[in-house]
């Protein structure tokens, strides 16, 4: 057992105790669930790649917790690295790549440190600034996702190099992360909305609490993660089956009720490709059967039924009705962005930083609109919020 190894571990369990016990809702609650996957992932270690692609889109607390730095994820990220650095720990072959993906990896890197740096480095707001977005260190919350999946590369190879079931496994836990995500959303509905009203103009939002300030991410998840419900192919038994076909109900229907058109055509799209290449992989191995040829086309069925029946709803015709206009309104948002930039070469080659775009914005007041500043001041013991209202539909990332 190598020191790196020993102070990776220690590092990594000692930070995931501190954030634990500054817990602002139930540290006790949070602590035992952290403990339990300590004590399985030691058993198992193979259990984090089907839990942690299952925490991510799914364990979001942050509009109770107020956390936008460091979310619930992020601690079980933690106990993974260090669990798996004691446990099974990766060799140094398993950190290195080579050809096309090495360079392709290298300039993502570079990018991502480049934009980290910029951010950090452009100040926040006169007079200081409470909303997480106009503050410099939005370059870190913004860069955590790359960097958390960088970190756990290295275990990915090592199990893949060990171990010949580690696709199922992730895949086992894809499919987890998106029946939870349709979980929360049918109850999200059922709360607000009732589950067959299709004529409010709501859209969810489910476990993607980032959606308080627009975007798609529900949407995008849902689309990156339906092909991996071919998991249940595997091993093609009843309860298997219908376990896909449940989750491709569900997803099917958070689909719908995200009102994303992009979303809809990105999720045909990746699940017509996934299902093609099950088939055509099945005909290569010449192990592919007419039963499981059709099984594999259910996700495509369902999803492709679900989504074109909600063609016929009436929010989602007027949506439809408004894509010319839509598209043109996007793309003067994405000229004006562009037009906020400083005209030097440095700009042109590096940007401006990771997660600035609102501080330019908040700085520069394009047409007089900015997004919102917050600060927490006080007078002696009592806090007060100091308020620059500005129009939030630029706050943006």
């Amino acid at each position: 057992m190598t020191l790196a190894r020993l102070v990776a571990a220690a590092l990594c369990l000692a930070l995931t105790g501190v954030i634990t016990i500054n817990y602002p809702l139930a540290p006790w609650l949070l602590g035992t669930a952290l403990t339990l996957y300590t004590l399985a992932l030691w058993r198992w270690p193979s259990l984090w790649l089907a839990v942690i692609p299952a925490v991510l889109p799914a364990l979001d607390l942050t509009p109770w917790t107020g956390w936008t730095q460091v979310g619930e994820p992020d601690l079980f990220v933690l106990v993974t690295i260090g669990i798996l650095a004691l446990r099974a720990p990766p060799r140094r072959a398993d950190f290195v790549l080579e050809g096309l993906p090495a360079a392709v990896l290298a300039l993502i890197v570079v990018s991502y440190l480049l934009g980290v740096a910029l951010g950090l480095a452009l100040p926040g707001p006169e007079g200081g600034s409470d909303n997480p977005y106009l503050r410099p260190d939005n370059a870190l919350r913004l860069a955590k996702g790359f960097f958390t999946a960088l970190a756990l590369l290295p275990f990915l190879s090592e199990r893949m190099r060990t171990r010949s079931d580690t696709l199922a496994w992730l895949g086992a836990g894809m499919a987890v992360g998106l029946a939870l995500v349709a979980a929360a959303t049918l109850a999200e509905r059922a709360v607000f909305t009732g589950l067959f009203d299709f004529t409010t103009e709501y859209r969810v939002v489910a476990t993607f609490s980032s959606m308080h300030i627009g975007g798609g991410y529900i949407g995008a998840y849902l689309a990156m993660a339906l092909p991996f419900l071919l998991v249940f192919l595997l091993r093609p038994r009843a309860p298997s089956l219908l376990a896909m076909f449940g989750i491709a109900t569900g997803v099917g229907y958070a689909l719908v009720v995200s009102f994303a058109r992009a979303a809809y055509a990105a999720a045909l799209i990746s699940v017509i490709t996934a299902c093609l290449g099950w088939v055509w992989a099945a005909r290569r191995r010449q192990s592919g059967n007419l039963s499981l040829l059709v099984f594999s086309m259910v996700p495509l069925l369902l999803v492709g039924g679900i989504v074109i029946a909600a063609f016929d709803t009436p929010f989602m015709t007027e949506r439809l009705q408004t894509v010319t206009p839509d598209l043109a309104d996007r793309e003067n948002n994405w000229s004006g962005g562009l037009a906020l930039r400083d005209d030097n070469l440095a700009t042109w080659l590096f940007g401006m930083g990771l997660g600035t775009y609102p501080r330019i914005v908040l700085a520069r007041k394009p047409n007089g609109r900015f997004p919102t500043n917050f600060v927490v001041e006080h007078d002696g013991a009592y806090p007060f919020l100091s308020l620059h209202a500005g129009l939030p539909s630029y706050l943006g990332q």
